[in-house]
């Protein structure tokens, strides 16, 4: 079913693309159910980009400090969600370390009430954050 989803966007691009790089202003006239069907695919293809793009800090790991800053939390709460099984986490030579998706999965999954929007601005303030943190610590060393 993959192959026939990526053989239909691939056509509907393809379609797209001539549309836009007509260089002569036509009126093309489209069946109102071929229209929404048309919206509904380019909706599904920005949403895939947006989901590609968004997922490029989820591999990124983070320290305890880290992750405590981030989610305004001390020590001894995240030692709880570990214990509880709540976030996922990787342990070496001592040290536990959290992946921003890992982050994500257990906010998503203990929100209450929660938006696309309301996430994407929450991940943006953390990348943010954690990008202004780490430049601060390599730049005093």
């Amino acid at each position: 079913m993959g192959t026939h989803w990526q053989t239909n966007t691939a056509t509907l691009l393809n379609f797209v693309l001539r549309i836009l790089n007509n260089s002569a202003m036509n009126i093309i006239t489209v069946d109102e159910e071929v229209w929404k069907h048309l919206n509904e695919r380019l909706k599904a293809i920005s949403e895939y980009i947006l989901k590609l793009e968004d997922t490029s800090y989820d591999s990124l790991w983070l320290n305890n400090h880290e992750v405590c800053q981030y989610l305004h939390i001390s020590e001894k709460t995240l030692w709880r969600m570990r214990t509880n099984g709540q976030i996922a986490f990787s342990k070496m030579y001592g040290q536990y370390y959290y992946t921003i998706g890992a982050i994500k999965e257990m906010l998503n999954s203990n929100a209450v009430q929660t938006t696309d929007e309301y996430v994407e601005q929450l991940m943006a303030k953390g990348k943010s954050y954690i990008e202004k943190g780490r430049k601060l610590k390599s730049g005093n060393h």
